[in-house]
């Protein structure tokens, strides 16, 4: 079974936005940047990038690439590490248009004391270095509550 992964990757060499797409199957990775295939790469734990290729291609942009695709992960795992971490006072969240994360809490949590637990707390969940806001709002209220990160 196939797996493709797509996020927005900005090449250091250029500094321009590609979409990067990614086409697991089994074992092998195909990294496609914009319209251009740079190859096929395999995770490895020894490896300084996690992963290896053989292709010439994707060598070049190997360290970019892996720490740029590791950091979109960790972004789109952002509201499980939170859910995780508060549980039940999380009851939903979904990413805006801006790619921030509006977060919705319980009715009767305390959504001022919450949010500074989470102010001061959120740098143990972070695990990337792009800054986004996390909008936190309890389910009926329109009260919004902002935590910048990074």
């Amino acid at each position: 079974m196939m797996f493709t992964y797509e996020f927005e990757y900005t090449s250091p060499r250029t500094g321009r936005l590609f979409s990067a797409r990614l086409d697991q199957d089994q074992e092998v990775i195909n990294v496609t940047i914009g319209n251009i295939y740079l190859g096929g790469m395999i995770e490895d734990a020894q490896s300084p990038f996690g992963f290896v290729t053989n292709d010439r291609l994707l060598q070049d942009e190997l360290a970019y690439f892996t720490m740029a695709y590791k950091e979109a992960l960790a972004i789109e795992n952002l509201p499980m590490v939170l859910q995780r971490i508060y549980g039940p006072g999380l009851i939903s969240w979904a990413w805006t248009s801006d790619k921030d994360l509006k977060l919705i809490a319980h009715p009767e949590m305390d959504l001022k004391g919450f949010a500074e637990i989470l102010r001061d707390q959120i740098g143990e969940a972070i695990m990337f270095d792009k800054s986004l806001t996390i909008f936190i709002a309890k389910e009926g209220s329109a009260h919004i509550e902002e935590i910048f990160v990074n």
